[in-house]
């Protein structure tokens, strides 16, 4: 595919489907009027280069765009927002559900314990769903005025030349779309854990009466301190699956910000991992009760597993960012390409 081709096919991308023929068609008359007989690349590139981005060409071909997701990504934003849909609702009802059986009453069966329950999963259901629907929605917005996709360095202010057109798809490259699924499932589950349901990360023990007792891992209080960051490191990890699944190949500018990203996420878990006031004392005590030993042998537990998961999660991180930079800088569409 040359010059002129990919500038035309990028185009078409940002135009309702019912006009992308006809403007191609018309788009390409006018770029061989601009050129000369004889035309060379370096011709074309100069060409290019007036007519503008893209994007800006497109939105002058259409005087009636009144959108919130254009034409570009409204396809993959509607196949990923059902997933995410289905997603954050089944997570919040699982959760919602687990947490009812492991504290279910001894009178679980009666119709009136039941329909509570019911309507408990149905609210938490719904409002799974609309809080996917909603964050979904606002990294879609932002991957849409910033131009991502195409190659447009969001944030920074230059001049578009022909060198931002997308490159040509390579499959060695491409994003593993499963893969991507996912890792999203993960970062929701991990989420909605630590900001809807806290306290089914417990210890259940049950009691005479049947009823378990159960004992929080975390001080609860204490991570209301740490919510705001969570939910923060979670949407941008959220912005970063939907831009591999827009973008679907790897490029430079993604593994640097996945990069980030690790690093973020890991210097959030060192600091939430050493914080001695995060854990429970009352776990400590109930696990050094059913061990039969002492509160200073369980917390030496505690504390040594606190630093095996802090350990590999930096090794997760640091060989997700050695992985995504060596891939990337390997193929020739990620290769000096900050697109």
């Amino acid at each position: 595919m040359n010059l002129i081709e990919r500038y035309i096919d990028t185009v078409k991308k940002y135009l309702p489907e019912e006009i992308r023929e006809d403007v191609g068609l018309e788009l390409n008359a006018n770029i061989m009027d601009m050129l000369p007989e004889n035309y060379t690349e370096d011709d074309v590139f100069q060409v290019l280069t007036e007519l503008g981005s893209p994007k800006n060409l497109a939105d002058e071909y259409n005087t009636k765009k009144k959108y919130l997701i254009g034409p570009a990504y409204y396809d993959k934003y509607i196949s990923l927002l059902k997933s995410v849909i289905a997603i954050c609702a089944a997570v919040a009802l699982g959760i919602t559900l687990i947490e009812w059986i492991l504290k279910a009453p001894a009178d679980w069966y009666e119709a009136g314990v039941v329909a509570n329950l019911i309507a408990e999963l149905i609210s938490s259901a719904f409002v799974g769903a609309m809080q996917g629907a909603f964050w979904v929605t606002i990294v879609f917005i932002i991957l849409e005025r910033t131009g991502v996709e195409i190659g447009f360095t969001p944030f920074k202010n230059k001049v578009w030349t022909p060198d931002d057109l997308p490159a040509i798809s390579d499959d060695k490259n491409k994003i593993s779309r499963g893969e991507t699924i996912f890792s999203m499932v993960m970062t929701i589950v991990f989420t909605a854990l630590l900001y809807f349901r806290p306290e089914v990360i417990a210890m259940y023990v049950k009691g005479d009466n049947g009823i378990p007792t159960v004992t929080t891992l975390l001080n609860i209080e204490r991570l209301q301190i740490y919510i705001p960051a969570i939910i923060i490191v979670a949407l941008i990890q959220l912005g970063i699956f939907i831009w591999k699944f827009i973008a679907e190949h790897r490029n430079l500018l993604m593994a640097i910000t996945e990069a980030a990203y690790n690093i973020a996420f890991i210097v959030l878990m060192v600091v939430m991992l050493a914080d001695q006031g995060l854990i429970n004392n009352e776990f400590i005590t109930t696990l050094a009760s059913i061990m039969k030993t002492t509160v200073d042998t369980a917390s030496t537990w505690v504390e040594t597993g606190k630093k095996v998961f802090g350990a590999f999660v930096v090794i997760v991180c640091v060989w997700d960012i050695a992985e995504t930079l060596i891939r990337t800088l390997k193929s020739p569409k990620g290769s000096g390409n900050m697109k």
